[in-house]
């Protein structure tokens, strides 16, 4: 199992290493067969992986490759940890990122740098493989710090953009925020623990600390703090729909497999310590919830269509988190699971549109391409309506399982925000899907040429459409422990969850998830087919959402710059230069009389000698 798990851990790198070093000589074919074979190799190892451990009955094992860091008490190996958790996300890291890797041989068919893309891609699936396959909290860092980097390179591959250049600044700076907060964290672990072992921790937490200790509650706030900023999680939700002016297969790769969903990963990995810190459990609720109702409201005043799905993503996201702050970490990683197929989905089929109308993601430059996009359309619908929660479709069954849980555990209050945030992303998938889709066209002059996509951008979107229809019964069976739960059994699933997922249950609280979704989706669908004309712009404020950028620039950039430019054109002069130009004189003063000793006359070295010989004289005696 050893060789598999290196195997497929290493091949992605092993892919960047060689595109990297080769991408001046290597054609646009050899490229993409060198990037998409090595994520193909890495899938095999780790589904060879799942067969062994399924039919094995194997346990979580941790192997240690080498020895890492030796500090006096602190010890700290390049460990890698195989359990269940860890296998399912590897599956969903390198399922869905080859399909995106596909995806992009032929999305990416107009660009020159073709193989410094599928490098960057393949460093971006090593990056967050690491991260879930860590057994220590610091190497986690480690590959929780390449996905940032990753991302910048990628959100940035058109660095002659001025705005993607700015996206990827941004994205890289608001990350380091939140990875600030996870580094104090793991400096914390280090100091209560002397280890960031997974296992160790999680297991010395419960004997050596009391629930609710504040040292716990601290440790875990700044875990989330980390989390945040990886998730976009209010207040560090900024960078992620900016993001978009990276190429599609890049958003769709951050969204649905890697990167953002590193944030709920890190807190269901150490659920067992988040359990120990009811604070924090519900601090995370309360973001999640939040934050997935105003991202739905920001979805909904959006014209382009792909910050429409960007902030459909930090929306689940908050939905994710609303389920880990209730306890409810199967449900976390039910609804992470089926998100990814669906979000890939989404973000696939809006780049084929994209790709084909030559670099458009405005809206209002679309409609009425359900007539060009034959297959596309569907796609994109079925994705739509999987993620707004219409039975029997994947995400119904694991949205459904977080409100249903949410509203018996106690919490009725963020039971109501996620159900109002469940409905509206039925109104803002469908308003975008009608607004690109339905309706008169709004071609441009030079857009006569618009035609479906290729098939090599279709067939990767089908495969993932099937899963977005019937992935849900992966994680709910009736009569019976669905398989994804009876496999992840180790994040503690809970009784209500269990009661929920082999069973339907008919409640109020789930019949009134399953009457918003399909109304609001046919309420949207009948408001754009008869009445858009009659319709405005969307609303200033959620188009901004809710100024969100207008505030931390008047908060934190306005002060700063002010600061910054006060200190350049007075402290530095006045100060700095001031006392380097006065130790420059008095260098220059003590050069000078230094100069009146050495005058080249031989009568005045006399004297000076004759000088020093008394004075010493002097000294000798007295």
């Amino acid at each position: 199992m050893l060789y598999a798990l290196c195997l497929g851990l290493f091949m992605p790198l092993i892919g960047f290493v060689t595109l990297l070093s080769t991408a001046r000589y290597v054609g646009r074919r050899q490229a993409g067969f060198i990037g998409c074979t090595t994520i193909f190799i890495s899938l095999i190892c780790f589904v060879s992986l799942l067969i062994s451990y399924v039919y094995t009955g194997a346990s979580p094992q941790t192997y240690t490759l080498f020895d890492w860091i030796h500090f006096n008490s602190i010890n700290a190996n390049f460990a890698l940890h195989l359990d269940p958790l860890a296998l399912l996300m590897t599956l969903i890291i390198t399922g869905v990122g080859l399909l995106i890797h596909v995806y992009s041989v032929g999305y990416m068919d107009h660009d020159d740098d073709f193989a410094r893309f599928f490098a960057c891609m393949n460093f971006f699936i090593f990056s967050m493989l690491l991260l879930v396959l860590a057994a220590e909290l610091l190497l986690l860092f480690v590959g929780w710090e390449g996905v940032g980097l990753a991302s910048y390179l990628l959100i940035g591959f058109w660095y002659q953009k001025p705005e993607a250049a700015e996206a990827a600044t941004k994205a890289f700076v608001i990350n380091r925020i939140g990875d600030l907060g996870l580094l104090l964290g793991l400096l914390l672990t280090f100091y209560l623990f002397h280890t960031t072992d997974i296992v160790i921790v999680s297991n010395s937490v419960e004997t050596g600390f009391t629930i609710g200790a504040p040292v716990i509650t601290l440790l875990t706030m700044l875990y989330f703090v980390g989390a945040t900023g990886k998730s976009a999680q209010i207040p560090l939700q900024t960078w992620l729909p900016d993001a978009m002016a990276g190429p599609t297969p890049v958003s769709a790769l951050i969204h649905a497999a890697t990167m953002v969903t590193a944030g709920v990963y890190l807190v269901v990995r150490m659920h067992a310590v988040f359990t120990m810190a009811p604070m924090t459990l519900q601090v995370i609720g309360i973001i999640g919830a939040i934050t997935s109702l105003y991202a739905s409201l920001s979805a909904l005043g959006q014209t382009d269509l792909k910050r429409v799905l960007a902030y459909s993503t930090v929306s689940q996201l908050g939905l994710m988190f609303l389920a880990c702050g209730a306890g409810a970490f199967y449900a976390a990683m039910f609804h992470l699971t089926t998100h990814a197929f669906i979000k890939a989905v989404l973000f696939l089929s809006a780049g084929n549109v994209v790709h084909m109308m030559h670099g458009t993601t405005e809206m209002s430059k679309m409609g009425g391409l359900s007539a060009i996009f034959t297959k596309t359309h569907w796609l994109f619908l079925i994705a739509a309506l999987s993620l707004s929660g219409i039975p029997p479709l994947a995400a119904f069954f694991s949205k459904d399982l977080i409100l249903e849980n949410e509203y018996l555990v106690g919490y009725e209050f963020l039971y109501y925000i996620a159900l109002a945030a469940s409905i509206l992303t039925g109104i803002y998938l469908t308003r975008a899907y009608c607004l690109t889709f339905t309706g008169p066209q709004h071609l441009d002059s030079d857009q006569h040429d618009v035609k479906e996509a290729p098939s090599i951008m279709i067939t990767p979107v089908l495969i993932l459409t099937f899963f977005s229809i019937f992935g849900g019964f992966i994680g709910f069976s009736i009569g019976r422990t669905p398989w994804l739960e009876d496999f992840i059994a180790e994040v503690d699933v809970t009784y209500i969850e269990k009661e929920l997922t082999t069973d339907f249950i008919w409640s109020y609280e789930g019949i009134l998830a399953i009457v918003g979704a399909i109304g609001g989706v046919l309420a949207t669908a009948l408001v754009y087919s008869k009445f858009r004309d009659q319709l405005g712009k969307p609303i200033e404020f959620l188009k901004k959402s809710f100024y969100f950028d207008e505030i931390y620039n008047w908060l934190f950039i306005i002060p700063l710059k002010s600061i910054s430019s006060w200190m350049a054109q007075k402290i530095e002069p006045e100060i700095f230069d001031g006392s380097i130009n006065i130790l420059a004189q008095g260098t220059q003063g003590v050069a000078r009389a230094l100069q009146l000793v050495q005058s080249g006359q031989v009568r005045a070295y006399v004297a000076w000698m004759a000088l020093g010989a008394v004075l010493l004289i002097v000294y000798l005696v007295y």
